[in-house]
């Protein structure tokens, strides 16, 4: 993980960014932080002088050393800023000890050295590389400066234009200065972009800037669309999977629910995502400044995904190597407020029934706990498996952490990780965010989070911000505990890969699978349209790096092709449990975690509690105030107040 800082402009050099928007650049990559100034003159009568100043800073993960960045080409002047990862190029994993950095920049340097190919040849060498990235590269040689992300926008980019017309600058960024008036932007991860500064200017008269883009086109044709776009001039790039298999199921296919003895793609899947699991975790760098300790750690809410893959990388890790399960609860006033007041008659009825629906056959929680006797986790216990009593007015004070129900899940998945994985530690940790501490840090989570504005953005964002900061105490002993690990697991993308939603159930119900087949073209669609370059700038603001084993390009390859029956099994004859999915849900079943396998899909937001962190008439987060407003709802498209 590392911090892109490019400021290109014409004319004159750009003036200094403030030291505190450097700073969020700095945290995260604090092992070392560089500046290169070069300038490029147009070749043509205008001789304008074009200045770039690059800016990075690096979390080293890989090789054996700390590579400082930018990344300079003392022959020719070019330049590199790599905030990524490059599990292999051109199908080759890069081997222990070897710096992906510097690999990308000799590709693109030789790359590059091919004179007058428009760019066709930088375009084919990004198309070599398997992993997440953002980056900017200075080519001096072809007077060009690209930037782009990858094509799932696994890693965060930003940008915004400054200036009149004609002195103007753009500033490329892994995060923004959260400073409005710039009008900052995702660089979305529809293709890659260039400056070409022998033609262009940086910002046109029109005020548009002056990048061109190079876009993500499938690997097959889609009515002729690819077909004309290779005949043309345009340059193109193809994406590292091809189109979703958009065949129909026939009722017998998909009468009756996936299973490992009737079906060959649960075994593949396991396969295919036990490799991105060994990319990801195997082969850390340490720099010595770094504490010791757990080199992984999961973002863990006890669900199906994380704990499948907690479950992989005990089968890569060496056994003596700990892994720490980071589970964050929030205190929730409302919540809180809610379960002191007791449930509305008439729900408690129903609440417990179908709590008690879901438990049967479930592990006791208490046989995790052993002979641990702490109020805390007895209040926990309590509060979950008892929702028709109100906690008011009992001898021990009330755990607003149990009311979270991710706390739970995280322990009864505790239970399958230690009976499937001997001679594994698993460190779980209980990240406990008091409401005044979520004050506290709630204007830096809505800074690092723009472009994005929204409620919902920041709930989903404030559970990524604190698991990343790692503070918490160990589970059952209540010892403080902060993580040490710099890699951050986290279980996204398997719901867009598998239909792992609530609206995929819905969709079938209404239109069968041709309305799943739908749903699942928009979702794979979409998934570098949305929010991992938000998640990205609250995981990084700490020095860590998030890795999404399911949106590894070999596992996304292999969902597009696998029919839709091989991936869920919704609406079979018999098929009691959860159908979203089934296909993981076997494989957890494969993998000895038979009460994992059932878990109900819960976004984080509910399941830490961070949703809805104002509303009826809770204290008032808007503004930090403590003051208590009129009850209302808060819809999560609604913006953020300041």
């Amino acid at each position: 993980m590392c911090g892109i800082l490019a400021q290109i402009s014409a004319h004159a050099p750009p003036a200094p960014e403030p030291e505190s928007f450097l700073k969020d650049i700095t945290n995260r990559g604090p092992d070392n932080v560089k500046s290169h100034e070069a300038s490029y003159t147009s070749p043509d009568s205008t001789g304008t002088q074009h200045h770039v100043r690059l800016t990075s800073t690096v979390l080293s993960l890989r090789g054996d050393h700390i590579t400082p960045q930018p990344l300079v080409c003392a022959s020719t002047g070019s330049a590199l800023c790599w905030n990524g990862e490059a599990w292999r190029i051109a199908g080759v994993e890069l081997g222990r000890g070897v710096n992906d950095g510097e690999e990308v920049f000799r590709l693109l340097l030789d790359a590059a050295a091919v004179s007058d190919d428009g760019g066709r040849a930088v375009v084919k060498a990004l198309q070599l590389i398997e992993g997440p990235f953002a980056f900017v590269f200075f080519d001096k040689v072809g007077g060009r400066v690209w930037f782009g992300r990858d094509c799932l926008g696994r890693r965060s980019l930003v940008w915004c234009m400054e200036g009149e017309t004609g002195a103007a600058s753009l500033l490329v960024a892994s995060v923004s200065d959260g400073r409005k008036e710039r009008g900052w932007k995702e660089v979305l991860a529809d293709g890659v972009y260039y400056l070409d500064l022998k033609r262009r200017k940086v910002v046109e008269d029109d005020g548009s800037n002056g990048a061109v883009l190079v876009p993500f086109l499938p690997q097959e044709p889609v009515n002729g669309a690819a077909d004309r776009a290779e005949k043309s001039e345009d340059l193109v790039m193809r994406l590292p999977y091809p189109p979703l298999n958009a065949a129909i199921p026939s009722p017998v296919s998909a009468s009756a629910p996936l299973t490992a003895e009737n079906s060959k793609y649960p075994g593949q899947l396991r396969e295919v995502l036990l490799e991105a699991v060994r990319l990801r975790v195997q082969n850390i760098y340490t720099p010595g400044t770094a504490p010791s300790g757990s080199k992984v750690a999961l973002l863990f809410s006890g669900g199906l995904d994380c704990t499948v893959l907690a479950r992989l990388a005990h089968e890569v890790l060496p056994v003596g190597e700990t892994i720490d399960l980071l589970n964050v609860a929030f205190e929730n006033p409302r919540v809180v407020a809610a379960h002191v007041k007791g449930p509305t008659p008439g729900k408690a009825k129903n609440k417990s029934k179908n709590f008690r629906k879901k438990s049967e056959g479930a592990v006791d929680a208490s046989a995790v706990v052993g002979e641990h006797d702490s109020s805390s986790t007895n209040v926990a216990l309590e509060a979950v498996q008892d929702t028709d009593k109100p906690i008011a007015g009992q001898d021990v004070p009330l755990d607003p952490y149990s009311l979270c129900p991710d706390r739970m899940t995280s322990i009864t998945s505790l239970k399958d990780l230690k009976d499937t994985c001997p001679g594994r530690t698993f460190n779980l940790v209980h990240i406990n965010i008091p409401y005044t501490l979520l004050l506290e840090h709630r204007a830096k989570v809505i800074s690092l989070i723009y472009p994005h504005s929204t409620e919902m953005d920041l709930s989903i964002a404030l559970a990524f911000y604190f698991a990343s900061r790692g503070v918490g105490v160990l589970y059952p002993t209540l010892e403080p505990y902060t993580t040490p690990s710099r890699i951050l697991l986290s279980g996204l993308g398997a719901d867009e890969l598998f239909a792992g939603y609530a609206r995929h159930g819905t969709a079938f119900a209404r239109g069968g699978w041709e309305a799943i087949v739908r749903e699942l073209e928009l979702e794979v669609g979409r998934i570098g349209k949305r929010n991992l370059g938000r998640d990205d700038r609250v995981l990084a603001c700490w020095g860590k790096e998030g890795r999404y084993p399911f949106l590894d390009e070999r596992v996304v390859a292999w969902a597009m092709r696998t029919p839709v029956e091989g991936k869920c099994s919704f609406g079979c004859e018999g098929g009691e449990d959860e159908q979203g999915k089934r296909v993981l849900r076997v494989v957890a079943e494969m993998l000895g975690m038979a009460l994992v396998s059932r878990e109900k899909k819960r976004a984080v937001q509910f399941g830490a509690r961070t949703a809805k962190m104002g509303g009826g008439g809770g204290v008032d987060d808007a503004n930090g105030t403590g003051e208590m407003r009129a009850r209302r709802k808060i819809k999560g498209t609604q913006q953020l107040e300041e």
